[in-house]
């Protein structure tokens, strides 16, 4: 069972979303939660070529852009807190200095889960797919991670998909999902993409019986078809509106070709249903 959740704290509209649904579950688990705030000195004060006779400038130049960087972090924090007060919310702050994707890691060693915008770049630049803070701790964190786009479609929605398709690393999350209460009065649905239909079934069946060892009702989709799995679990998710996606590294090319035209970076992108990964 989820007992302490971190979050993310970025201006970038996904991250907006990420702070709301980190509220959401921290009362529904009845969870401690913690904002991080990051202040990215390694990038703001990065080494860079300079004229000569212009060392001085730049370091005077680095520490206004510092202080302003401090500042905004701090705002953040501020408003985080406010927010979870107003929603009768209590939380921490943990303000830190570092390489983003470096600093939180450290710090979700003591915490359960992750929730973080998939934008998120801690910088006040808002890339159109996943940030590379956030592509670097979805291949390398110590737990599991939700990441959330601007919107957060079907929360009302009792249903929760999860993309399985037999790797050790889609059992994995679908593992730690159980034990971590993610299905706590919601429907499962279990799909798996194959070209074969006996593959295909094969896999929800595994997956199933999994779920059944634990109280979890399930419901069943092989989806025999030669489309990329990422269209078809996008087609199943427009019928099933589920309020997550839970998914492991989808696809034979595994963790190695993670964001390199994957499965899961598609699903990423294209759409905002949450989504919960674990590897």
């Amino acid at each position: 069972m989820i007992k302490s959740i971190l979050v993310a704290l970025d201006e970038s509209p996904s991250s907006d979303s990420a702070k709301k649904l980190a509220v959401h579950l921290a009362k529904l688990y009845k969870a401690s939660l913690s904002g991080i705030g990051i202040l990215d000195e390694p990038w703001i004060a990065a080494p860079e070529a300079i004229p000569l006779g212009g060392a001085a400038f730049k370091v005077e130049l680095d520490e206004q852009l510092l202080s302003t960087a401090k500042r905004h972090v701090t705002k953040l924090e501020k408003a985080f807190v406010d927010f979870c007060k107003t929603q009768g919310t209590s939380c921490s702050i943990i303000d830190t200095t570092g390489v983003p994707s470096y600093e939180i890691e450290h710090f979700l060693i003591e915490h359960d889960i992750l929730i973080i915008g998939k934008d998120a770049t801690f910088h006040l630049q808002f890339p159109e797919t996943t940030s590379v803070s956030v592509k670097q701790l979805l291949k390398d964190n110590p737990r599991p991670i939700i990441a959330t786009g601007p919107h957060l479609p079907h929360q009302e929605s009792a249903n929760v998909l999860v993309a399985f398709d037999g790797t050790f690393a889609s059992s994995r999350a679908l593992h730690m999902a159980i034990l971590m209460g993610i299905f706590q009065g919601k429907t499962v649905h279990i799909a798996s993409v194959s070209e074969n239909e006996e593959e295909a079934l094969d896999y929800v069946n595994i997956a199933a019986k999994l779920c059944h060892n634990h109280g979890i009702n399930t419901h069943l989709h092989p989806l025999a078809t030669s489309d990329k799995p990422a269209k078809a679990l996008l087609n199943l998710i427009e019928g099933v509106t589920p309020s997550l996606l839970v998914v492991g590294a989808y696809g034979r090319g595994g963790l190695s070709r993670f964001f390199q035209g994957s499965c899961v970076e598609e699903l990423l992108k294209s759409t905002d249903v949450p989504v919960f990964i674990f590897h």
